[in-house]
């Protein structure tokens, strides 16, 4: 069951980049409307999403403190992924632009797009989605701030410029958001439908956009890439395999409230393949959106197989440490 709901949730994604690649043949998407998307995602769709996932998180206390060991594992996770991909750049030597797209992937995962409805399906009742829009609430936090940086120095740009630029609507979404929810401020349903299903559409143009970004990929050039196929390796079975044996001897160690969905969710968040939303920042801010999008198109399709395998892998190690310290 679980397989089949991973390959329908991949599927969705594949045939909205297909349309985006008819769109751009048949020039419907031409290179002005191509920046179009990308300004609009960046700009409006993607704030909106950000502000109305926070909003609908009711922080409650029983959730507060639920949700505290997921914040400190996602964490984990992003610290994680940031050493192992700024040790493969430099095993790799890449520098500047290239550097900057390889860390950014490396941290961030299509945890919205494909984790959401994922943990949603994997785990009904509201629980899985509850711990994975926590996971999502760190993983911005990092993304609009650290993750903007490395985006500007990787392109070489002043101090000034790279603090003036992690000023922008997601940013201020982002703040805005976490106020609205320890706020405990309902938006009303009148607001919050347009602004929410406005902000949905981001997975739609983002696809589109990628889909168009694909029709000028070499396909054939990216076999002679191996910084794209190391940073699915890592991405997908290495550090989900680090994080997993960590998190294991955290819980039964330190943490030993911490419960099996919420671990799971942790988990599996962390082995998303690479975010589409960094294709469009990499277009934003003049880095490599061409080796973005090869990123997105490869470790999108090797997660059909790498997700099923960890979903089973932590169930196994699951045991495996119930066993150990039982």
């Amino acid at each position: 069951m679980q397989n089949s709901i991973i390959l329908y949730q991949i599927a969705v994604l594949a045939i909205l980049v297909v349309i985006g690649i008819i769109a751009t043949k048949l020039k419907v998407i031409t290179e002005g409307a191509k920046k179009g998307i990308a300004d609009l995602v960046f700009d409006v769709t993607l704030p909106l999403l950000i502000i109305t996932t926070f909003a609908r998180i009711d922080m409650t206390p029983a959730i507060m403190r639920n949700s505290g060991l997921v914040f400190l594992f996602a964490y984990l996770s992003l610290a994680i992924m940031y050493f192992v991909g700024d040790l493969s750049a430099l095993l790799l030597r890449l520098k500047g632009n290239q550097r900057a797209v390889f860390i950014n992937h490396h941290m961030f995962g299509n945890i919205v797009f494909l984790g959401f409805p994922l943990m949603d399906a994997l785990f009904p009742g509201g629980e899985g989605l509850l711990y994975a829009a926590v996971f999502q609430l760190a993983s911005n936090s990092v993304m609009w701030t650290f993750g903007v940086w490395v985006f500007l120095k990787g392109r070489g740009g002043s101090s000034k410029e790279v603090w003036r630029n992690m000023l922008n609507p997601n940013t201020v979404a982002f703040f805005l958001g976490l106020a609205i929810m320890f706020g405990n401020i309902g938006l009303p349903d009148l607001l919050f439908e347009p602004l929410h299903g406005l902000g949905r559409s981001t997975i739609y143009l983002s696809m589109l956009y990628i889909g168009a970004m694909l029709v000028t990929t070499h396909v054939r050039g990216i076999f002679r890439k191996p910084e794209v196929f190391l940073l699915s390796l890592n991405k997908l079975l290495f550090v989900p395999f680090l994080l997993a044996v960590t998190i294991n001897l955290l819980t039964l160690w330190l943490f030993p409230g911490f419960g099996e969905t919420a671990r799971h969710v942790v988990l599996l968040e962390s082995a998303m393949p690479a975010m589409a939303t960094i294709v469009v920042m990499a277009h934003k801010f003049g880095s490599d959106e061409a080796l973005a999008t090869e990123n997105v198109f490869v470790s999108t399709i090797l997660s059909i197989v790498s997700i099923p395998l960890v979903f089973a892998g932590i169930t196994l190690l699951d045991k495996f440490f119930i066993g150990l310290f039982a």
